[in-house]
């Protein structure tokens, strides 16, 4: 179908859907948009076209995508004055971006980072959202940097990640906080011009509330983006009034998505991630093995002795969390369930059991010896006689350390859950 859009308007296309500009000029969140260029809109993603002075495009829409003109631009007046004052500053910045779940902070991120390239900034990216990131695989916090315009942070690879292993920060929040800070230093050594981080959708209660405190004094940002909705961001706010913060508006063209919908661009994430894996078998003693699942590792050996001794039963293998235990047994192993109940009260945690075989599918990173992620894999199996771990990954490098997460996916990269 053929659009011509005029100026002051904007063509709202929700994916999956191609877009072809026949002629004129349109802006996508800043980027521009010239004639013979094809964008393409993933499902569960929502991209505003906005004319600049008018453009005719053809639209390819397929299943459940839809598309309408609205007589107004998508970008508040709010996210303009704002991005203008971060960048007229002409100094070095980091910007944190604040916000509820689907409230935009994708989209302001990435009409932050477009304006700031027309600026000839030197531009870099953090995405601390584990279970919605944009940038990397699901479970894992990432930077990149960013030299041309995007209308998608999804169409790009990061430069670094650094695995976390689950899709919420509440559990795991001094492994988030470690990770962004630890990236953030990457950035400065880079001599960035601008550095946007954007954060997830987890605010309400004091738990959040905590989390983000701790989040902010980590980065130390000099700036602080705050999408308000309703007040929503109020009891947060309240407690970081010492940081220089501006509240910006909640576009209201902003897409809802459901938990199918957030659960089906995970699985996107996944499989861009896992493309074209193969199985490369490992032995344990040629990686280092440790996350949820400590293979090889001396505490791992001495946290599955311990656990031999108190369950009474041969221990495969082991991981150890600050609130749980998990212990793998054989497929037909016996266990007194009392013997569970005594090693809970003597460990104070719980005891999470699986059986040879329950690892299958779980997400792992791949780490160089120097510490960087290499990239991502599954668990396609352990074999516990001869002591190696097989994992479907498209890394072909030199493997230093495995770690171990909580993702459980299945051969086709679509998600399973949250395994123990």
């Amino acid at each position: 179908m053929r659009y011509r859009v005029s100026n002051g308007k904007t063509l709202l296309i929700d994916g999956p859907a191609c877009v072809h500009l026949i002629s004129g000029s349109a802006e996508v969140l800043g980027a521009e948009i010239k004639p013979e260029g094809r964008i393409i809109i993933r499902q569960g993603k929502r991209l505003p076209f906005e004319a600049n002075p008018e453009f005719e495009a053809e639209v390819f829409m397929g299943e459940q995508a839809s598309c309408k003109e609205i007589n107004e631009s998508a970008i508040p007046q709010s996210w303009r004055r704002t991005v203008t004052g971060i960048i007229s500053e002409k100094k070095r910045a980091t910007v944190l971006i604040l916000g509820g779940v689907d409230s935009g902070k994708s989209s302001f991120s990435i009409y932050l980072i477009n304006s700031a390239l027309k600026a000839n900034l030197r531009v870099a990216f953090i995405d601390c959202d584990l279970g919605q990131t944009d940038l990397g695989p699901p479970g894992t916090i990432s930077l990149c940097f960013i030299k041309n315009p995007v209308t998608d942070l999804f169409k790009i690879f990061p430069d670094d990640s650094v695995f976390i292993g689950v899709t919420s920060p509440s559990g795991v929040i001094n492994d988030v906080l470690n990770a962004a800070a630890k990236l953030k230093g990457e950035a400065l050594t880079r001599d960035v011009d601008l550095l946007v981080i954007n954060t997830d959708g987890w605010i309400d209660g004091d738990d959040a509330i905590s989390y983000k405190v701790r989040l902010v004094e980590t980065v130390n940002p000099e700036c602080i983006v705050a999408i308000q909705s309703s007040d929503v961001l109020n009891p947060l706010l309240s407690k970081l009034n010492e940081k220089r913060i501006i509240t910006i508006d909640q576009p209201g063209n902003i897409k809802r998505r459901d938990r199918d919908t957030r659960r089906l661009l995970r699985e996107f994430s996944y499989k861009k991630h896992l493309r074209g894996s193969k199985i490369r078998v490992f032995p344990f003693s040629w990686v280092h093995i440790e996350g949820y699942l400590k293979l090889n590792s001396k505490g791992g050996d001495q946290l599955r002795e311990r656990m031999r001794e108190i369950l009474k039963t041969e221990i495969l293998g082991c991981g150890e969390t600050h609130k749980s235990i998990v212990v793998v047994l054989r497929k037909d192993a016996g266990l007194d369930e009392k013997a569970v109940k005594r090693a809970e009260a003597e460990t104070g945690k719980r005891i999470i059991l699986l059986r040879e075989g329950d690892e299958r599918g779980l997400l792992t990173s791949l780490e160089s010896s120097s510490g960087k992620m290499l990239g991502i894999g599954t668990i396609h199996c352990i074999d516990y006689n001869n002591m190696a771990i097989k994992i479907c990954t498209p890394v072909n490098e030199a493997v230093s350390k495995i770690k171990v997460g909580r993702i459980k996916l299945d051969s086709e990269g679509n998600e399973e859950g949250i395994l123990f």
